[in-house]
Parts: C-alpha cells; structure tokens; sequence
C-alpha cells in the first residue's frame, strides 16, 4: 500500500477529522477564552514521503479540547453577544434623542429666518443671542456644542465668543462689522473704474494703495464692481502644462544685482524692423538699461551691459562683494568673444540658458511680454524713430515707477529695487492695519448714533 505524500490532497472525511491547524490559529478571541500558546517544540517542515497526519494531530492536541474549555467559549459568546445587544439599544436610544434634537435646532433656525451655512455670514445681534440659546438649550438635554453646532451650520469658534461678547476681533467675518469698507471707500473705486475702464480688479486695488492710501482687497473690489454692474467678464483660460528645464535657475535672488537678464524684440519703424534691446534685474524686475537699434551685434549688446553696470555702480563694489550674473540666450551677438571678453572685464559672469528653452530667462521673457502686450504690439508700426523712442521710454517709465507687479506683491520695481521688498510690505501691513482701525472708528460711532444696527 502506498504511503500519502506530503503534498498530496486530503479527502473532504480527512478534513473533518483533522481541521487546518493555520485555518484555527486566525480564529478571534472575543475576551472570555484562553488562546493557547504556539507549540514551539514543532520540528522543521521539509518534503517528506511520510505521512504528515501526526504533525497535524500534534498541532490539534495542543488545544484544550476539555468541558471546562467548551463552557468558557460558551460564556464568553453569550457575554459578547449580550454586550452588543444592549449597545445597540443604546445606541438606538441615542440616535432617536439626536435626531430629534436637531430637527427641533433645524426648526428654530428656519423659524429665525436663517437659511444655509451661517459660517462667515454677518449676523445681527438679536439673531446671535437667539442661536446662543438654542445651543444652550441643546447642551443642557446633553447635546455636544460641535454637533448641536454643526446642526445649526454655525462655527463653533463663533458660538465662544458670542458667549463671551467679544465681536471686535479684525480676524473674524470683518471684524464683528467694524471693518466694513465706508461709503467713501466704496465710491472711490467706483469712480477710479470709471476713470480707467480698462483696469481690472488686481491693478484697481493696487493704484488705490499707492494713489489714495486706500486698502481695499482685489476680491473686495471685484465685488464692487459687479455690484454697479462695471465689472469685466471673466475668461478662463485653460491651464498649460510647465515643463522645467533641468538648467534653471532654482534659487531666488534676496537682494538686487544678483542676477540680470538680457533679452530683445523686434518692431517697425516707417516699414523698417527695429529692436528693443534690455537688461532687467531679477530681483526687483526694474528694467536697468535699454536701447533701441536697428540691429543687434555684440557692439549693442556690450553698450547696454556697460550702461547698466555704470548706473548701478558694480565696478565700486569690493572684491569681496558678489557681482551680477547675466542670464542670456544663444544668440550670435551674446556668445561672441568679444561679448564674452567685456563682460568679463567689468567683473561679470555670463550664463546661456540652454538652446531651445525661453524658459531659462523666464523672467526676462515675462517682463518683454508685458512690454509687448500694453505698447508694442498695439502699434502696427512708428512713423518715426523719435515717435517710437518717445512712446517706448514712457512705457518702461511707467513700468518701473508706477505699473503694479505682482511678482513684487504689487510694488513698482524701482520701489522694490531700492527700498527692498520685505521693508514695503511691513510699510503695507502698518498702513492697513491703521486703515482698519479707523474703519472700526467710524463704524462705532455710526452704531453709537444709531444710524446702523450692530451686527
């Protein structure tokens, strides 16, 4: 008779005999019994001709199979199941009570006139005190304050500072209504969207703080607009895809003269192609030295990079200090050795972006494009060479003193070229806090005259 390998299938009579011992061990143990310990003692399973049949029963035998064992699983199931019977009941208990006592908030709410979130809404004082009862209410049935808050669609950070009665706070829905902008506020961007039709939101705002030393945000003043009906229709555009070339620059410049960049456009004067040829620093975006010229060689080249060193004084830096490096393109007027050989000589270094890639002088490119978009392209051509000289100067002049940057957080480049970014914006976070303050003066004094109702 042949003996049964170590491989070979059990019957379904086998099975019932001798369980799977692995099939056992992941059985859950429910609190009441006692799992037995892993017999240790198990030598190396390895193939075997051999009947496998005593290692299983071995396994097996290490299980209490006894009627103290059989009783106490039997314990531990009615216990368990005992348990759960009774937490479903409470459970159901609980969910009826809370279901209840939202409904009832949910009528309260709509009985108020209240409808939807409630989270950054201003409400009127009359409306807060009456869903700070409703919530108390609700927490003496033995309501949480999150879920009877959540009911109502009201913020719980609210809730605690109705109770306490502190609705002065700047940082929250306004300042409690006393960081409204004022009428006044409000008809000086209506009437500067009047005056300059074509400014949206972003550059309104921004003219406003430098002009009138008026804060107001962008999304604020979008909200105006749209609200006289002077608004410009949104376009979205859709989203392309950046690939980054491996040869970026990949750390901004903290101050100025760390990296300049280098670019030229073409344009036409009486049928004829001119250039605009310019040297911008990265750091403040300012636009350094340009020139117009109806060709470009390494002679262009050098005489605006000598222009520009000569306005910022590199040379009268120490030999210690760190001296611009100039971003660039192929073109045969930068590689020239000639190009080469000046730049070096006035303490310099040169970087080609690589070949193909605009996104190398990315943001030389970005300041071009602005040029581009709000002056030269909206002329088919200049009648004249002083025409052209005239219209463009103005336009970099306007752009370095006065035009709004948003890489520069708003700020003009040559504010930022010579004052420094971080020093603006602490001069923009005094002014608008001052601007806030008087803001709450006003409107305290409107609710103390009775005029408006506090909200």
């Amino acid at each position: 008779m042949l003996k049964r390998s170590s491989h070979a299938k059990p019957s379904r009579s086998e099975k019932k005999k001798n369980p799977s011992p692995a099939r056992d061990d992941r059985r859950i143990d429910h609190g009441g019994g006692t799992q037995p310990k892993p017999s240790g003692d198990l030598s190396q399973r390895k193939h075997s001709t051999e009947s496998v049949f005593e290692v299983e029963n071995q396994v097996q035998g290490s299980r209490s199979r006894g009627p103290e064992a059989i009783e106490a699983r039997q314990e531990t199931k009615e216990r368990s199941e005992g348990g759960e019977s009774r937490a479903r009941t409470r459970s159901n208990k609980i969910g009826v009570c809370r279901s209840e006592r939202g409904a009832s908030a949910a009528e309260k709410k709509r009985e108020f006139g209240l409808h939807g979130d409630l989270s950054g809404r201003h409400l009127s004082k009359s409306k807060r005190d009456a869903l700070v009862v409703e919530v108390q209410a609700a927490i003496a049935k033995g309501e949480s304050v999150v879920a009877i808050c959540k009911t109502l669609e009201i913020s719980t950070r609210a809730y605690y500072r109705w109770i306490s009665g502190d609705t002065s706070k700047a940082n929250h829905g306004g300042g409690g209504g006393h960081n409204k902008i004022t009428p006044l506020e409000e008809k000086r961007v209506v009437d500067f969207a009047k005056k300059h039709p074509n400014y949206r939101c972003r550059r309104i705002a921004y003219e406003l703080e430098r002009q009138a030393r008026v804060f107001i945000g962008k999304t604020k003043v979008a909200e105006i607009l749209k609200k006289h009906g002077i608004n410009h229709d949104f376009v979205k555009r859709l989203k392309e895809e950046k690939q980054i070339p491996a040869e970026i620059l990949l750390h901004e410049p903290w101050r100025k003269n760390l990296l300049w960049g280098t670019d030229w456009t073409y344009f036409k004067i009486a049928g004829k192609f001119w250039f605009l040829l310019l040297i911008i620093d990265w750091y403040s975006r300012k636009i350094l030295s340009f020139g117009l010229f109806p060709e470009i060689t390494k002679f262009q080249v050098v005489a605006v990079i000598t222009e520009a060193v000569a306005i910022e004084r590199i040379e009268e830096l120490g030999a210690d200090k760190l001296r611009p490096r100039l971003v660039a393109d192929h073109g045969s007027a930068n590689i020239a050795k000639y190009t080469r050989t000046n730049i070096e000589v006035q303490g310099l270094e040169l970087w080609l972006s690589g070949i193909g890639r605009p996104t190398g002088n990315a943001r030389t490119e970005r300041v071009m494009g602005t040029l581009k978009r709000e002056e030269i392209d909206l002329q088919d051509e200049y009648e004249s060479e002083e025409e052209a000289k005239k219209r463009i100067t103005a336009m970099i002049h306007d752009y370095n003193f006065y035009r709004p940057n948003q890489g520069n957080g708003g700020f003009a480049p040559n504010s930022v070229h010579h004052i420094g970014r971080h020093a603006l914006t602490q001069r923009r976070k005094e002014a608008r806090q001052f601007t806030q303050n008087q803001r709450r003066k006003h409107w305290t004094q409107e609710f103390e005259n009775g005029s408006q109702e506090p909200i």
